[in-house]
């Protein structure tokens, strides 16, 4: 009897020895994983960083206002360019005749509209 549970508890340690192996050889796979998605959350930290420096960089005015006269031929407004409500009709330009009666019946009537605005 006294063999039987000396037998027991020798089996017994043995599985809690492995058990705690077991968990040991866990514990440490996930703080590694833990430890290399630490490592890309700081890289992309880094890289947004980096990302907004470049973003203030390109978006100073300094520069657009450079390129923008490279690029665009723009000029100062000039107080005839500025129009009042009541004369905006004459400065648009005349609006293309369209009958809707005459547009040819299709499967796509926005195609029409445009053929019948050209």
């Amino acid at each position: 009897m006294l063999r039987l549970l000396n037998v027991l508890l020798v089996i017994g340690v043995l599985v809690s020895g492995f058990g705690l192996y077991t968990l040991e050889h866990r514990t440490r796979s996930v703080e590694r994983e833990i430890a290399h998605v630490n490592a890309g959350v700081e890289s992309e930290y880094e890289f947004i960083g980096l990302l907004n420096a470049e973003w203030s960089m390109l978006t100073r005015p300094q520069r657009l206002e450079q390129l923008a006269r490279k690029h665009l031929d723009l000029g100062p407004v000039l107080p005839d360019q500025l129009v009042e409500v009541h004369g905006l009709d004459s400065k648009l330009p005349p609006a293309p005749a369209y009958e809707p009666d005459k547009t040819p019946a299709s499967d796509d009537p926005m195609a029409d509209l445009l053929r019948m605005m050209q």
